[in-house]
């Protein structure tokens, strides 16, 4: 009994607790992104949805790379998982043997985590120190793309985090509203 409550730590209800299961919404998700997924994705998404305990998650992605059936290369310097060619067709037939909503759920949770990604490096954030809060620079664009440099200042680091969240859920929203000031 110790061992399966060890075993569910950091399962949310409706999450994953077989490693069969782990396996088939790890392949699942390598094949069904429109971007690669990396390994720090697959784990964040894995852990802030619940989908599974950390240790079973580790063993499962293990044993897909052992098998052959993941492949990890390096790209731009990120690990990156890819499903093996051969594996697809049976992937695909075996996801539906997993619930639903565990795979929604888990495809969403990593197409948001992409698109923040994909916003924090075509944006910018820069926090610098000041006392008990920080001082944040938020810019739209990049280099010569650079359209807007804004600076506030974040009372403390929930605020920063909070500010940091908004940003990215819509860069484009902090220029509009500086732009319908002046009009």
């Amino acid at each position: 009994m110790q061992g399966d409550a060890f075993l569910s730590a950091g399962v949310l209800p409706g999450g994953l607790h077989s490693r069969e299961e782990i396996r088939l919404l790890l392949c699942f998700l390598a094949g069904h992104l429109a971007q690669p997924l990396t390994a720090g994705l697959a784990e964040e998404v894995f852990a802030q949805e619940g989908l599974a305990n950390y240790f079973e998650y580790t063993a499962a992605l293990h044993e897909l790379l052992e098998a052959g059936k993941l492949t990890m290369s390096t790209e731009t310097g990120q690990a990156v998982l890819r499903l093996e060619g051969k594996y697809a067709h049976a992937a695909d037939e075996l996801a539906g043997e997993l619930p639903r909503r565990v795979r929604d759920r888990a495809l969403h949770a990593a197409e948001r985590l992409q698109a923040l990604g994909r916003r924090e490096r075509e944006n910018g954030i820069t926090e610098y120190p000041a006392g008990e809060g920080c001082y944040m620079t938020f810019r739209q664009g990049r280099g010569s793309d650079m359209l807007m440099s804004v600076t506030v200042y974040a009372p403390d680091k929930a605020a920063a985090a909070a500010m940091r969240v908004k940003f990215l859920e819509n860069p484009g929203k902090l220029y509009s509203a500086v732009i319908d000031a002046f009009n």
